[in-house]
């Protein structure tokens, strides 16, 4: 799936957090008692689809995998297996040429067991939409990759466990590629004027998106993808590389490197590896200010806003020793309790230093966890104040007030919701 945007960076580590809770918890209960669950995909005529790619998501209490794929056999169907108590189902079905579809099971809105005996998507025909991607001279770019999402000009459709269009008809692996002539096509749209098209494009030697083009209006019309004449723009950009060094000024290799902002929010990525020598390269970035943010293990985290205003720019790095932070977390009686999660929220009022471990973002190593005796500790912490958030199952959150460098006692209190 996409990478997380356009949410509140509380709130998405809440929710990250409170998903793996769950499952790190389940990881010692024995294996999920099961029930089955079969999924048919048929076309508008009611006759099977074989060969349909359905993919599950599950949010349960108890220890099971989280996400799995399926593919339709030759009666349109496939049964697998999901947890006798399930919180959330959501399933996604697609065939090639055939729009794409959704539906979401939640507990909480439906009342009860969310999760049907079985299930029936039926997949419209695709129509066609396409265009061009050229560079700032007007040169056509091929071999460049375009993700393309929907929306819905209509309000109220869709609701909990009825299928509705999934809004991403081509990502990673299945966007679109530009051919010799730049030009791109998808046969996967839902088909009517109740649309808005977004596009999302990356190339190696141009400037990739950050956001969805269109999806606020101008420049396209449907119109113009369904003529396929519109005309997409990639600019060249500004390169920027430079070396990681230590306060000795030798290389420091693999360290993580970070441009811009809110990286765990961002669709794409934005974050790259130092190689064995310290040097690293961005990919085109866009003219104006940006962050470049460096985490190495055994060294203080590095920040520095840069401007970027011509190509190539050298950005070059020395980290400095890293201070030690220590939380030590008890209960009431100040006993100690084990394995909180710590997260890092913030630093310098910007969202770059992250440790949570994510599928949206590289692991950082910057420590996770406290360990069996309640003691947490941090040996490369930056020498000012981090933002921090605090959970553990059973537990209530604690949203942190920002902590610097040295020793810190935690006072973990149960949750007083179930």
């Amino acid at each position: 799936m996409t990478r997380v945007k356009n949410a509140s960076f509380l709130i998405a580590i809440l929710i990250t957090m409170a998903h793996l809770l769950p499952h790190a918890a389940a990881a010692e209960e024995a294996p999920a008692a099961t029930r089955p669950l079969t999924v048919r995909v048929l076309d508008e005529s009611g006759a099977p689809i074989p060969g349909a790619k359905i993919h599950s998501g599950v949010w349960t209490n108890a220890k099971f995998p989280p996400n799995s794929d399926y593919t339709t056999d030759a009666t349109g169907s496939v049964t697998f297996q999901l947890p006798a108590q399930v919180r959330i189902l959501r399933l996604w079905a697609r065939a090639k040429g055939r729009v794409p579809m959704f539906a979401n099971f939640d507990a909480g809105q439906l009342g009860g067991d969310p999760v049907p005996k079985d299930y029936t998507f039926t997949l419209a025909q695709g129509t066609t939409i396409g265009g061009f991607v050229h560079d700032d001279i007007g040169a056509p770019i091929p071999g460049a990759k375009v993700e393309v999402c929907v929306t819905s000009r209509e309000p109220g459709r869709g609701g909990i466990g009825e299928p509705v269009v999934n809004k991403w008809l081509a990502e990673a692996e299945d966007a679109c590629v530009t051919d010799e002539h730049g030009f791109w096509a998808l046969n996967n749209v839902p088909a009517g004027p109740d649309w808005r098209i977004g596009l999302r494009l990356q190339h190696p030697d141009h400037v990739g998106d950050q956001d969805w083009r269109g999806m606020q209006g101008p420049p396209f019309s449907l119109q113009q993808f369904r003529d396929q004449t519109a005309i997409s723009v990639m600019q060249t950009g500004v390169r920027v590389n430079g070396t990681i060094t230590g306060p000795d000024g030798k290389p420091v290799p693999k360290a993580l490197v970070i441009w811009g902002d809110k990286p765990y929010h961002n669709s794409n990525v934005q974050e790259t590896f130092a190689d064995d020598k310290g040097r690293f390269q961005f990919p085109p970035l866009d003219t104006g200010k940006t962050l470049l943010t460096v985490i190495a293990v055994g060294y203080a985290p590095f920040l520095r806003e840069i401007q970027l205003v011509a190509t190539p720019q050298v950005e070059n790095v020395q980290l400095q020793p890293g201070k030690t932070i220590t939380f030590r977390f008890v209960d009431a009686a100040g006993k100690p309790v084990p394995k909180v999660l710590v997260n890092i929220t913030g630093w310098r009022g910007k969202e770059t230093l992250f440790n949570w471990r994510h599928s949206n973002v590289p692991y950082s190593k910057i420590p996770d966890k406290a360990d069996d005796q309640g003691v947490y500790t941090w040996t490369w912490a930056p020498d000012d104040a981090v933002d921090y958030l605090f959970g553990k199952k059973g537990s209530q959150w604690r949203q942190s007030p920002t902590f610097s460098p040295g020793e810190h006692e935690i006072i973990v209190k149960e949750s007083a919701g179930p």
